[in-house]
């Protein structure tokens, strides 16, 4: 926080209060707030990939991928096991794929030029361009941690063009047998890398359920096509809405709005009732269920095991075939963080300086201010009550005209450029590099 400006709480034409002048931790796994906002962003960015590609006469699918797993297993074996076991060059470890990983190699996935019968491979008989993988964390007491993958791929390309100099050269409709011959791989290839690291980790490949949607294929891997360029638009519509399944960019992104199913709890349902227990809410009163040294011991495992990972991954060189920026790193997590906030038009604002904002803080009456900023009109007085309460002077809290608001972020769109530009010449030098391994 800047000590000469404090925060400012600029409201925008929809009604909204917008913090500036708050650092930001763009920890997408950790911090409810961060995470709103980059997944928002996430999601928005996803929308348009599959609407660029829809347009171009390409398919998309979303699929999802899901592991067996009890209470009796912890969640960085199974985190492994679907997505890959982490580096650390300090001790020379290297990288283990997982089940992820194993989805895009071999010869059956990539070609093999000395089978006539195997050239293209299932990757070039699908027009495989690339996916986008996202990976979501529910926990409940009754089966523990519940890890899995959505993607959503990008079939029906042709490309010319190796790397960063890959380019789309046109679509065309793989075919039933081609489709049905690469889910057919994808499900064996998951369950079967599944069952090598840990057999009790080993999905269903086969139900016997009548009528299920699953067609009998089992639940480790589901896939769903988006059909029409209206399935890729209606994301949008869904993504201030409660997720229920049927937003495939929202099912990939907003991962901080979903809601555990089946007794489950996201992280930050956890959180959450970490925080009302201990406010003091009674148990049988907070959201949530279990017990306060349960919660507790749940996110301490929670973050060593996902600490590291990338929540959102697209494929290499996947942005720039659709026509997009960007990148995945935490950088660019905090990237989408200030062009959401540049994204905004203000109205008016408040300004509250910095040690009137720290008891504020203390005595937990952050949201409240937020509130009497949002809304129909900008509650001034609210505001002066709630910073007497806190134990300071009303002079510590002064109104802002929009052109007050805009001038103080200026200051913040300067420094969203000299984001920009770094992140630019960041992913430049990247490039370069890859194009030399």
């Amino acid at each position: 926080m800047d000590p000469e400006t404090g925060v400012v709480f600029a409201r925008t034409s929809e009604g909204a209060a917008i913090a500036l002048g708050l650092l930001k931790c763009g920890r997408i796994w950790f911090c409810p707030v961060c995470s709103a906002k980059i997944r928002h962003g996430r999601s928005e960015e996803i929308t348009r990939a599959v609407v660029a590609w829809l347009q171009q006469g390409g398919r998309a699918y979303l699929v999802t991928f899901t592991a067996r797993h009890t209470a009796a297993d912890r969640l960085a074996d199974l985190m492994d096991a679907i997505q890959g076991t982490r580096a650390d060059e300090e001790a020379g470890i290297k990288r283990r794929p997982g089940a992820y990983q194993r989805l895009i190699t071999g010869a059956a996935w990539a070609g093999d030029k000395r089978r006539k019968s195997n050239q293209e491979g299932i990757r070039g008989r699908i027009g495989y361009i690339g996916m986008i993988r996202a990976t979501e964390v529910t926990v409940g007491q009754g089966n523990g941690w519940h890890p899995h993958i959505h993607a959503i791929v990008f079939v029906g390309g042709r490309t010319e063009g190796e790397r960063g100099d890959k380019r789309i050269a046109g679509t065309f409709d793989p075919g039933e047998s081609a489709l049905e011959e690469w889910e057919d791989r994808w499900r064996a290839v998951w369950t079967r890398q599944l069952a090598q690291v840990d057999p009790k980790f080993r999905p269903s490949d086969r139900c016997t359920e009548p009528g299920c949607t699953c067609g009998g294929k089992g639940h480790g891997v589901d896939f769903k096509e988006l059909k029409t360029e209206r399935d890729a638009k209606d994301l949008g519509e869904y993504i201030a809405k409660t997720q229920d399944g049927k937003a495939p960019a929202l099912e990939l992104a907003r991962g901080d709005l979903k809601s555990g199913r089946d007794g489950n709890m996201t992280p930050f349902e956890v959180l959450g009732r970490i925080g009302d227990l201990m406010g003091g809410v009674p148990e049988d009163d907070a959201a949530g269920h279990g017990s306060l040294d349960w919660l507790l011991a749940l996110w301490a495992e929670y973050e060593t095991a996902v600490g590291g990972r990338r929540a959102i991954e697209w494929t290499r060189y996947l942005r720039p075939l659709l026509g997009l920026d960007g990148g995945d790193s935490e950088d660019d997590d905090m990237d989408v963080l200030f062009e959401l906030d540049a994204a905004y038009d203000f109205r008016e604002g408040v300004q509250i300086r910095e040690r009137a904002w720290h008891k504020l803080t203390a005595r937990a009456l952050d949201l409240a201010v937020v509130e009497a900023v949002e809304g129909a009109e900008l509650q001034v007085d609210v505001l002066g009550d709630l910073v007497t309460a806190a134990g300071e002077s009303r002079a510590f809290v002064r109104q802002l005209t929009p052109d007050e608001v805009t001038e103080l972020f200026d200051g913040v769109l300067t420094k969203l450029a000299e984001r920009r530009e770094a992140a630019a010449e960041r992913r430049r030098t990247e490039a370069v590099a890859n194009t030399q391994e």
